[in-house]
Order: C-alpha cells, then structure tokens, then sequence
C-alpha cells in the first residue's frame, strides 16, 4: 500500500487502553501519533505517561501532540489523518462517540474502534458511510492507576475485522489496515485479522457482560472475590450463560476460546487463575460517579435478545440495578 513518508494517526481517548496502544505505535518509524485526553490532559500534556508494564517494560512515553480536543488535534496538525483511533468510552446515552471524532475524519480515513461492548459500530457506519470502519477487541489488562500513570500486564492482543467492506474496495481497506497492525506487531503487540469480528467481541463480553454489573452491584468486589463467593459465582456463570446463547445466535458462529474460555465454568476458572485482583471499569466508574457503559455492555445485547427471541432474565436484572444505582448518584 503506497502511505505517505510518515502516516498520521490520531488516538482520541487518551485513558489506559488509548494510552497503552498510542506508546507502542509511537515506537514506529512510520507513524507519527497524537492523542486527545480528557480528565488526564494536564498530566499528559506536562509529563507524558509513566508506565509499568510487565510485557514491555517501564519507561515514559511523552506524546507528539496532546490535545484536549479532536478539533485543536485538526487545527494544528491538518485534517489529513490516515487513521482515527477511537479510545473513548462507548457512553452513547451521554454522547455519541461518532460525533466526537467527526472533525478528524477525512474522505480516506481508517475508523479503528478500540471500544469495549455490543453494537458499537452502527453509529459509525451510519455517520461515515464511505470511510473503511474497522472493529477492534482488545484482550489487555490495563489499568490507569492515577492520571497518566498506567499498569500493564505480561500480554497485549488485538483481533479486528473490517466492519463494511464492499468487494470493490475491501483489498485495498485490508491493505490499510495490515499496514497498522504491522506496525503494532513491530513494537510486540501480537494482532489478528479476522473476517468476522463478531465471534471476538462476544468472546470478550462474557466477561465484561458479567463481571463489570455485578461487581458494581457487589459494592466494591475484585473479580477473584467475587468467583470465591459460591452465590456470586453462580450469578456470575448464569449471566454468562445468557451470553454464550446470544452471541452464538447473533453471529451464528462459535466463540474462538481466547484464553480457553469456551464455557461458564473455564470463565470463572480463568478468573480465579489471574494472580492479582482484578477490579472491573463500570466499577471503578460507579466508585468515581462517573456514566458507567451500561448500554453497550447491557442494553444493546438485551434489544437483540428481544430480536432474536432469546430469554435473558439475569440480563435484564443486572440492567435495571446498574441503571438504579448510577441513577441514584448522579441525580
């Protein structure tokens, strides 16, 4: 694929994830990254991030360019970015991220979503039509510990598919996205391309559908906590249950096993092999206040349950407590 000297990228969401992936691209010499932080803007900006990490070691990753919006991201680097990297979190009752991300987005821009849940794509293919979508899941443990200060463990994965690709153009898209990867694996990020993203995504929310409701509904829990508790865990494992079903209707495919997690029970015994307590992102949100995703981790599954005619009550219970709650402290 024929890229300019240097390709322009921009992370917008500049959180553990956005920050984790923004050093490791940053390595590379053909790519020139900025990022666009919210709450830990200062931090960065001043001093970068300081990371540990057990996969790549410690350093401090001072960005390009910091920015505490896409459009001063636009305004001194130009609108010609060749890919836009989506890092926020997926909050569409609050905002919609497509919108967020629109002043960046040129007629030959990739759209990469690094975002966590089901049915985050639509708002992107429905503002940008004609631009490549790509639909990323990240398998990392990453943690922002304070801003700019992030914790990461022993692996980083990456699978992705092209969310619409007309025949016409899908070489050239699939092109543009092995060009990115590449670039990630260069710097020891190990990626897949896959065909069909889906059965990842799904892969992913049997734990994220799970454990984040619950353990905010917990009060506090780690996730190996909440696998010791014999109720929580049987909690736990329904939910997953409803999450196996759904998925494999939805796609219409098995789950890949990442991790070997191919049931409710490997999932709760995947959990309780992780060595250091594991506190889930809804949590850590519900603690801070702050909107928690409930709709892409809860309510988007539910409306297909409701589609494909899929019975969900554990579901629909962890929505209408998880909605209670951050209701409650944000009145």
């Amino acid at each position: 694929m024929e890229l300019k000297a240097r390709v322009l990228i921009v992370i917008v969401g500049g959180g553990a994830i956005g920050g984790l992936f923004a050093w490791r691209l940053s390595l590379s010499r053909d790519v020139t990254v900025s990022i666009v932080c919210r709450s830990n803007y200062t931090q960065v900006k001043n001093t970068g991030y300081l990371i540990t990490s057990a996969q790549f070691g410690s350093g401090i990753y001072r960005p390009k360019g910091v920015y505490q919006t896409v459009e001063q991201a636009v305004e001194a680097e130009g609108p010609a970015y060749d890919y836009v990297i989506v890092a926020l979190k997926a909050l569409p009752n609050i905002y919609d991220s497509s919108e967020r991300v629109a002043a960046a987005v040129g007629p030959n821009t990739m759209i990469v979503l690094f975002q966590n849940g089901i049915g985050i794509e639509e708002p992107f293919a429905k503002r940008f039509p004609n631009n490549p979508l790509v639909s990323s899941v990240s398998f990392v443990s990453v943690k922002q510990e304070s801003p700019g200060e992030l914790r990461h463990g022993g692996f980083s994965l990456l699978a992705a598919g092209l969310h619409n690709a007309p025949r016409s153009v899908a070489d050239r898209y699939h092109d543009k996205l092995q060009f990115l990867f590449s670039a990630f694996e260069s710097q020891g990020v190990s990626c897949m391309i896959e065909a069909d993203i889906q059965p990842y995504r799904w892969q992913k929310h049997i734990l994220n559908g799970s454990t984040n409701p619950v353990s905010v509904i917990c009060g506090g829990s780690s996730c190996q906590e909440m696998v010791n508790n014999s109720h929580c865990k049987w909690l736990l494992e329904e939910s997953m249950a409803e999450i196996f079903v759904l998925g494999k209707i939805v796609t219409g495919k098995s789950f890949p096993g990442v991790d070997g997690i191919v049931d409710p029970q490997s999932a709760t015994d995947y959990i309780k092999s992780i060595p250091v307590p594991v506190y889930t992102s809804m949590l850590v949100d519900s603690q801070c206040k702050r909107p928690m995703e409930r709709d892409v981790i809860l309510k988007n599954p539910i409306a297909l349950a409701e589609k494909h005619g899929v019975d969900v009550p554990h579901m629909r219970a962890l929505y209408a407590l998880t909605t209670m709650i951050e209701e409650g402290y944000t009145k």
